[in-house]
């Protein structure tokens, strides 16, 4: 039977500390923390449990008598029995003991430490009785006259009768993961801010690792924030230096920026998600040389479809590690069924396979509880974690069943590490039991073997995406078109181009507004503006060409102070222009001519158009010019029509003499037959 309330002495049982307005002071005294217990007491008569706790809002004018109510109940056997003692809802009493505040209060901090004693078979005042091995939920509770003003729930393990230290077992490894990431710290004017939550985030985790050495956390750290560590401050530069030292980080894959595979994939913009992962692998190995950034999981916050999981295992990545949103939000809630100490199968759209590890949802509740200034303190929560991992053993053990293929994953819900007092707390604690320990989510995936269910693997059939939308980054892909050409301008060794990508490779980020995406675009795009308007096209507006085979030579001035590379593009329907364009070289503050060989088609005057590129020839730099060619004469063509016309005009004339000469004659003859002569001497 269980019970909220604890009649007679025990007054009220929760999980954390609630104070109670009394009669006899105006500030009731409170159980603030739980500073230090043991986990486990020895299976022997009088064998002691050892309590510290700090108590704290004594009114300085109460003579109330403060009395220490510790409730032994029955053992929990189920992970939910753990939950409920943890939240008040407690399992039948055994047994109280009761302590006068006073003998044992340090009334220069309010700790008050406190051994009891338990007893086998027996029933007595002074002792509780645990006749039974198992876990033990334990009240402290702080009682004035006969209320309670404050409880608080923790848990004892019972060894073996005459055992005085837990005997080992089959080991329960653990993982604990996080991730480290941001809001884009680069801004549109290229300055690089690193803001306050990051810093604090930052903070808790390197004070993690360097507190807890010796454990393994495994992290996805966000590249971009490291970019940033490195370009900041010399106060940001030493911050990075103590994580770059931190030997007990574990570094999982990142993408460079805040991207989700699904979005990219529905967007189809999958070439995003590819070259995020890609930097962000580069720049980890880069500013961290002496770790390997882990390719095997992927750490997963929001909803999964098989298009997104189908991308992840293409880029090689071989299990999914769902955080507690994720799995409530994949496949319909992929927890509800799923063994969270074993793996699943995951359904890609292909036919084709990956795996799916499941970072344990009631763990992460706590994790996140004790992180957030949790009433009774951080180590109260690690103890309530170690009986549910205690309890999490025993219930597959009880099964029949092996601990071999199996592991826990600890997150909290949003995938933040937790507090450093309570992973400080957690540790400590198991680093009692020797049969649970850390490592790494790498060695721990490497063990971990898919769940089965009536001989077959557990597998879960992800949800495919709708049909997927139009490409949603147009603008996106134009402006990192433009950042390439205009880069390409530039000569080696200019620092512009580095900065115009770090703009490229921010803007795919989901913290960014699209008002903050066109900030950024517009800052950038001015200074590209400005480099192509430094270059003068030719003002004269006609040029003549002397014959059928000339040159067109344009005089290009550079006012920019850096050389720059341009390709030169003419255009006319007239003019037959070589197959290829020049790209030439424009010295800083000087004008350089440029001659393009030309062959003519006719005579005339005719436009012709003057286009400048970048010299990968696929973006345009400042509006075309549009000139006039003029052809005089084509030198071969016209002498040929002269020759023509003289031989034509050389045949009139000979003919035209032929027939006067006979014309003269035919007259000649007829005058001279008419002659009186001639008639005489007819």
């Amino acid at each position: 039977m269980k019970s909220r309330l604890l009649v007679a002495l025990g007054a009220v049982s929760i999980a954390t500390v609630i104070p109670i307005h009394t009669a006899q002071a105006a500030t009731p005294e409170i159980i603030s923390s739980l500073i230090s217990q043991d986990q486990y007491v020895a299976g022997v008569e009088n064998s002691l449990i050892h309590f510290s706790v700090a108590l704290s809002g004594r009114d300085a004018a109460s003579t109330a008598s403060t009395k220490l109510v510790i409730t032994s109940y029955k053992p929990v056997h189920t992970r939910q029995e753990v939950r409920d003692a943890t939240f008040g809802e407690l399992p039948s009493t055994v047994d109280t003991v009761i302590v006068d505040v006073g003998q044992v209060r340090d009334p220069a901090t309010g700790r008050v430490d406190v051994a009891v004693p338990i007893e086998i078979g027996v029933r007595s005042k002074e002792a509780l009785q645990m006749s039974a091995t198992g876990v033990y939920p334990i009240s402290i509770g702080l009682q004035e006259g006969k209320s309670v003003t404050s409880q608080i729930v923790t848990f004892v393990e019972r060894l073996p009768q005459d055992v005085n230290s837990p005997l080992p077992s089959e080991n329960l490894r653990i993982a604990l993961v996080g991730n480290l990431t941001s809001d884009v710290s680069l801004q549109p004017d290229g300055s690089t801010v690193v803001s306050e939550a990051s810093r604090e985030l930052l903070s808790t985790a390197i004070t993690t690792l360097e507190t807890n050495p010796q454990t393994a956390v495994s992290l996805a750290v966000r590249p971009e924030l490291m970019d940033a560590l490195a370009s900041s401050s010399d106060a940001d530069n030493a911050v990075l230096n103590r994580l770059q030292a931190a030997s007990s980080l574990h570094l999982l894959a990142s993408t460079y920026v805040d991207v989700q595979p699904d979005e990219l994939v529905a967007s189809q913009n999958s070439d995003v998600f590819t070259s995020q992962l890609r930097l962000g692998e580069d720049t980890m190995a880069s500013i961290f040389p002496t770790k390997t950034v882990s390719r095997d999981s992927w750490l997963e916050s929001s909803a999964l479809s098989s298009n997104g999981a189908q991308l992840l295992r293409d880029l090689g990545l071989r299990t999914a590690v769902l955080l507690s949103e994720s799995q409530k939000t994949t496949a319909g809630g992929v927890s509800l069924f799923a063994e969270p100490t074993r793996l699943v199968e995951l359904k890609l759209s292909n036919s084709d396979r990956m795996t799916a590890a499941l970072a344990d949802i009631h763990l992460g509740e706590a994790l996140t509880r004790g992180s957030n200034e949790p009433i009774g303190g951080a180590y109260l929560v690690a103890q309530q974690i170690l009986a549910e991992l205690k309890v999490l053993r025993t219930e597959i053990i009880d099964r029949d069943e092996t601990m071999n293929g199996r592991g826990v994953i600890l997150s909290t819900e949003s995938g933040v590490l937790p507090s450093t007092a309570l992973t400080t707390a957690l540790v400590n604690s198991i680093a009692g039991q020797p049969d649970m320990n850390f490592v790494s989510l790498e060695d721990l995936l490497n063990t971990m073997t898919v769940s089965v269910m009536d001989g077959l693997p557990v597998s879960v059939e992800l949800q495919a995406l709708a049909d997927p939308n139009p490409p949603a980054n147009t603008i996106l892909n134009d402006f990192a078109d433009r950042v390439n050409g205009f880069s390409a301008m530039l000569p080696d060794g200019d620092e512009r181009p580095t900065q115009w990508r770090r703009v490229v490779n921010v803007l795919p980020s989901r913290s960014l507004t699209q008002v903050q995406v066109e900030a950024y675009i517009n800052a950038v795009d001015t200074e590209l503006a400005a480099i192509g308007g430094s270059v003068v096209t030719p003002t004269s507006t006609t040029f003549t060409l002397g014959g059928r085979d000339s040159s067109i030579r344009l005089s290009l001035r550079n006012d920019n102070d850096t050389d720059l590379l341009v390709r030169v593009h003419l255009t006319s329907s007239k003019l037959t222009l070589p197959k290829d364009d020049q790209v030439v070289t424009l010295p800083a503050g000087t004008t350089t001519l440029v001659e393009i060989p030309v062959t003519a088609k006719s005579n005339g005057r005719f436009p012709v158009t003057l286009q400048l590129l970048t010299p990968n020839g696929d973006v345009t730099v400042g509006a075309p010019a549009t000139f006039s060619a003029r052809v005089n004469a084509l030198a071969g063509l016209g002498q040929l029509f002269t020759g023509i016309a003289l031989l034509l005009l050389l045949s009139w004339w000979i003919h035209h003499l032929r027939r006067e000469h006979q014309r003269r004659q035919s007259e000649s003859f007829d005058s001279a037959g008419r002659h009186p002569s001639g008639e005489r001497s007819a």
